[in-house]
């Protein structure tokens, strides 16, 4: 194993309608379905597409929707090793889509609530070779991620946040991220600096510098991503495609880029395929169905045809 992810497991409950009720509001949708899902299975599933040899830390319930989820990983190659079961249901997502490819999402934690720091065993950590990376998110406790990155922080890990849902985040928890990963809706809650173009970009990626992370890369949909480090302030463009669902375009793009990292490359590089991958997945609906392979990836990337 290459890649630690630390996280949720979700069932995903997709409705596709033409456009966002207003509060109080009834609107017809056009369909639903319903997909394996969360944030952490999500970052896992695309670490493993894009090449990475993966294991998933996280918790499940006893109901049928969690062997589904279960069998998920197995099928993927993901190792569930740290995975934990408790009695009760798993993780639920409520997903809108509009025609736009826009979306909005509420999150039922379910059995992701109990998910703890000390499921990320010393066991599991050993066995992870080349550039140890640990990735997660914030749909688990926040007080338990954190200590779990200490935990890996200390082990030697490589250590990358993705701030969704966004969260207030704590300086002693900020000392010990390597990478963080926001929106630039998240990067604008957790900065108070509202992210429109690469300056403000920047000046939020410099905030959450000072509050202690070692580095930012803010990502901006079709705009691309910002990496911003001490020294260094840079654009990544994202490839010209065709949106039709973005659900699961940021888990696509921190899972290939934990991959490429656990796999010794250069951050500059990891990030360029990271765009590539995160600009595939809005080609499909849903969110673990959309994440692409590693050929894909590699081929769009090929391709040169950055916005």
């Amino acid at each position: 194993m290459g890649v630690l992810i630390f996280g949720s497991l979700n069932l995903d409950i997709v409705t596709y309608l033409e456009r966002m009720p207003l509060p109080g509001e009834t609107v017809v949708g056009d369909k639903f379905e319903t997909f394996p899902g969360g944030k952490g299975l999500n970052q896992a599933v695309a670490a493993a597409r894009a090449g990475g040899a993966v294991a998933m830390v996280g918790v499940l319930g006893d109901d049928s929707n969690s062997e589904l989820l279960n069998n998920v990983m197995n099928t993927e190659g993901i190792s569930n090793e740290g995975i934990r079961k408790i009695q009760g249901a798993c993780g639920t997502a409520i997903i809108e889509v509009d025609h736009q490819g826009q979306n909005r999402i509420i999150v039922i934690a379910g059995a992701n609530a109990d998910l703890k720091s000390s499921d990320l065993t010393d066991s599991l950590m050993n066995k992870v070779a080349g550039k140890q990376i640990l990735l997660s998110q914030l749909e688990s406790p926040i007080l338990e991620v954190e200590a779990a990155f200490k935990k890996a922080k200390a082990a030697g890990f490589y250590t990358l946040l993705n701030p969704a849902p966004a969260k207030v985040i704590s300086d002693s928890f900020y000392s010990v991220i390597d990478l963080i990963i926001p929106n630039q809706f998240e990067a604008e809650f957790l900065t108070q600096v509202k992210v429109v173009d690469l300056d403000s970009a920047i000046t939020a990626g410099k905030k959450l510098l000072a509050k202690g992370a070692n580095a930012a890369l803010i990502t901006m949909g079709e705009d691309g991503a910002v990496l911003v480090e001490e020294n260094n302030e840079k654009l990544y463009k994202t490839f010209k495609v065709e949106s039709i669902d973005s659900t699961a375009a940021g888990d696509a793009f921190c899972g290939a880029l934990a991959t490429r990292l656990s796999e010794g490359l250069d951050l500059d590089t990891a990030i360029r395929f990271a765009t590539a991958a995160g600009a595939l997945s809005v080609q499909q609906k849903g969110a673990t169905v959309s994440l692409p392979k590693r050929d894909d990836i590699l081929k769009l990337m090929s391709s040169e045809k950055e916005r």
